[in-house]
């Protein structure tokens, strides 16, 4: 099959561009989606009834049931990238608040079993699959069985698919294969990096990046529209025999599209793949997305994540565990807290501008690092914690804000050294693990005091 090259403009899931800045923006009409969704959920938090495509969930499909705001777990445990914060500026913007955030041990030891639904986003798979471990799969496909919904991108895509690699092989639950898989490596035109994985005695390749086309196949609840873009940055193509689980499939590229082997494969890859596909495990289901559809210029695939949440979200929630150690912090101690974690930021800001201009890269598992890595963990922070300084109370587990403020000047600490480090020529690897890692529990940390605070105030 052909495929045929698409313009990003023309069709109405498109993105305007700033030619000054060339920084993609949503056009009115897909930002009128988080404006919906943000006003279903604040009307939810303040005990409003509404109903599936009525009112202010027409951009729901109709449903003779009431909505309810969704409980979701978003993993941030071993094995996740930075992609993770796309799931996090989706759920802040569409005001998705109740939200809890989760590591392997967190999972292994039951969190799943008060949630509605369980988001993955981006890394490296077998990591992941590792650090869950068959405690942690058992759990989450207890989780799926019971109603639940798990809502994945990228690595977490891959997770559930058919593998027989160590590990893996502990998941296994839907009767989906790999497409981008191959005996040899491929010739790679750029990018090598990135490019390909090994995968036992064969490899995992990714033909291509950025922006892709996809096309519906207008199974409910994914209805309306029947051609949007998203981003593919490592994920899945799909091979299905079960036509009636596919939500998308890879229809074309755009002039975005970096193709990192020749066009022909990349064609054979993926144009008439299984880019989406919605499968049921027990009472729950699982939403496999090949690219970043939580990715945040993306308005309409994000659209996509928000209806398929509030469409197959887990039925019937059970009562929630209430930590007994939650506390509220008002006053001087809340401005306290803000003031030292703003602070810590602000000079690992400064530290982490300045990396950004040193050509360096960082092996951790099978995913490459750069420096421009660091600030988006520390702009996640950055950009919420006046918010937070607005609010009058914040809610937390008792001792968590000087956990919070530990680990933002371990994050600072590490920076410097690091720094230090590639200024003498010295090996960075360790170090750099190390910082990824506690800019990950740092900026987990924080969120979770961010969207606790926000739940509370509402």
């Amino acid at each position: 099959m052909c495929a045929a090259k698409w313009s990003k403009r023309g069709f109405r899931g498109d993105r305007e561009h700033s030619s000054r800045t060339g920084i993609a923006r949503p056009n009115n009409v897909e930002t009128n989606f988080y404006h919906a969704y943000a006003s279903i959920n604040q009307k939810l938090a303040q005990g409003g009834k509404i109903r599936y495509g009525e009112d202010e969930a027409s951009v729901l499909p109709r449903a003779p049931r009431p909505l309810r705001i969704p409980r979701i777990g978003l993993y941030t445990g071993s094995g996740t990238s930075h992609s993770w914060l796309w799931f996090v500026e989706l759920f802040d913007r569409m005001l998705f608040h109740d939200i809890v955030f989760l590591n392997e041990d967190m999972v292994k030891d039951g969190a799943l079993k008060n949630l509605d639904v369980f988001a993955m986003s981006g890394g490296d798979t077998i990591r992941i699959a590792e650090g869950l471990d068959t405690k942690g799969a058992a759990e989450l496909e207890a989780f799926i069985r019971k109603g639940g919904l798990y809502v994945a991108s990228c690595a977490g895509a891959y997770l559930p698919l058919k593998s027989s690699k160590q590990y893996l092989d502990r998941f296994n639950f839907v009767d989906i294969k790999i497409a981008n898989l191959s005996k040899t490596r491929p010739e790679i035109k750029r990018l090598a990096s990135k490019a390909t994985t090994a995968y036992g005695c064969d490899y995992v390749y990714h033909a291509v990046r950025e922006d892709v086309l996809l096309r519906l196949t207008g199974r409910s609840p994914f209805t309306g529209v029947s051609t949007f873009l998203a981003p593919l940055y490592g994920g899945p193509s799909m091979i299905t025999d079960n036509t009636s689980e596919v939500l998308a499939y890879y229809a074309g590229f755009t002039d975005k599209t970096q193709f990192l082997v020749n066009e022909s494969l990349a064609q054979k890859t993926l144009i008439g793949r299984v880019a989406a596909a919605k499968t049921g495990m027990g009472d729950g289901n699982l939403y496999l997305f090949g690219p970043h559809f939580e990715h945040p210029h993306f308005p309409m695939a994000n659209h996509l994540v928000a209806t398929a949440i509030f469409w197959d979200m887990k039925k019937d929630r059970e009562n929630r565990e209430i930590s007994e150690d939650e506390i509220i912090l008002e006053g001087a101690a809340k401005d306290k807290l803000v003031r030292d974690i703003k602070r810590e930021i602000s000079n690992a800001r400064i530290v982490s501008v300045g990396l950004e201009a040193v050509p360096i890269q960082w092996s951790i598992g099978c995913k490459i690092y750069e420096p421009e890595k660091i600030r988006v963990f520390l702009e996640a922070i950055w950009k919420r914690i006046d918010n937070l300084e607005r609010l009058r109370r914040i809610r937390l587990q008792n001792k968590a804000d000087e956990q919070l403020v530990d680990c933002a000047c371990k994050v600072k600490r590490i920076l410097r050294e690091l720094k230090a480090r590639i200024d003498d020529c010295l090996e960075t690897q360790d170090i750099a693990s190390d910082l990824f890692d506690s800019l990950r529990r740092l900026t987990m940390g924080f969120l979770q005091i961010y969207f606790n605070s926000f739940r509370c105030n509402i």
